[in-house]
Order: C-alpha cells, then sequence, then structure tokens
C-alpha cells in the first residue's frame, strides 16, 4: 500500500467511494456479501472486513481466530485485472489469487470483485484509488492469460486409453457424432 494509506484505510475509502458514486452497486456489494466476515490479504497486509444488518461496513486489523473466508493477492494481480490483461478465473487457476472457504462464501466474495472490478473503471473515485493502489508499475514476472493452460498439451496414454474405452476420441475424419 501507499505508504500513507494502509489496506485497511484503502479499503474503507473504497467502499464509501462505490457508496457515494454508485449506490446500486454499493448496494448489489451488499446484498452479495451479506453479513459474512472475510479476511482479505493485499501484499503483505490483511484485514477482517463485513458488512452489518444495517448495512454498514466494517473493516477490522485482523483478529485472532481464522475468518470463515479468505481471499489474498498481490499488486502485479490488481494492476493486471484492472487493466483487462487477467480475468479472475485466470488468476484464480494460476495461483495468483488464493481464496479459502465455504463454497457460497468464496462464490460471494468473487462476486463482490467483479461488482468492484466493474466499478473501478467508471468511477472516478474508484479510478483515482486504483492510481494510488499502482502507483508504481508492477514488477513483471506473474503469468497472464496468454501464458495459462487449462488443460495439458498432451494426454497420457492411461488417459487415451481412457477415452478410447468411453469412445470420446475423435476419429480421423472428425469429431465423435
Amino acid at each position: 500500500m501507499p505508504a500513507d494509506r494502509g489496506l485497511l484505510a484503502f479499503v474503507g475509502a473504497l467502499v464509501a467511494g462505490l457508496d457515494a458514486g454508485d449506490p446500486t452497486a454499493a448496494s448489489r456489494v451488499r446484498a452479495l456479501a451479506g453479513t459474512r466476515t472475510a479476511r482479505i490479504g493485499l501484499d503483505d497486509e490483511s484485514v477482517d472486513v463485513r458488512f452489518a444488518a444495517d448495512g454498514s461496513f466494517h473493516a477490522t486489523s485482523v483478529g485472532e481466530g481464522a475468518a470463515p473466508c479468505r481471499g489474498r493477492t498481490d499488486r502485479r494481480t490488481v494492476h493486471d485485472l484492472l487493466d483487462a490483461r487477467l480475468e479472475i478465473r485466470d488468476a484464480v487457476l494460476s495461483g495468483r489469487i488464493e481464496a479459502v472457504g465455504p463454497v457460497p462464501d468464496v462464490a460471494a466474495m468473487f462476486a463482490v470483485v467483479e461488482v468492484l472490478l466493474a466499478a473501478s473503471v467508471r468511477l472516478p473515485a474508484l479510478q483515482s484509488l486504483a492510481d494510488e493502489l499502482l502507483g508504481v508499475p508492477p514488477a513483471p514476472g506473474a503469468p497472464t492469460r496468454a501464458d495459462l493452460a487449462w488443460y495439458p498439451d498432451e494426454i497420457t496414454p492411461a488417459e487415451r486409453a481412457l477415452l478410447a474405452d468411453l469412445d470420446l476420441l475423435a476419429d480421423e475424419t472428425g469429431p465423435v457424432g
């Protein structure tokens, strides 16, 4: 984080910017998050975040015990997501975003991230926060979408045999019909 603002203050400013700039998106974030607590981490900082039943936002320093849902990434990943060089799905598959917790909680966390990413490209307050966060260009090294493989280039003989047994291999004239 920039020297003058830690993750705790940054997350508070992000929610305040969304509230002021797009109340509809802010309501959607609150509906998606519900009253769940999540621990979010960026680089070497982590904070616990939640919305209370009345919709008020609470961000605190990491408390005792584990939060039920945890997510972590780094500044370079955020930079690539904001610049549309990387999709959330690819960031997860490449290990650039880590998420742990019950499936509904993790799904809600990623849905909130999608809303925030969409808002960040059109709201001046969120654009300013992104500029602050990304003031230093990211270091090269982490893979982008073009670097990711969804499956290995080659299948093993055992996989080929299984596909053949299930009659799922394409023949020389085209796919199985």
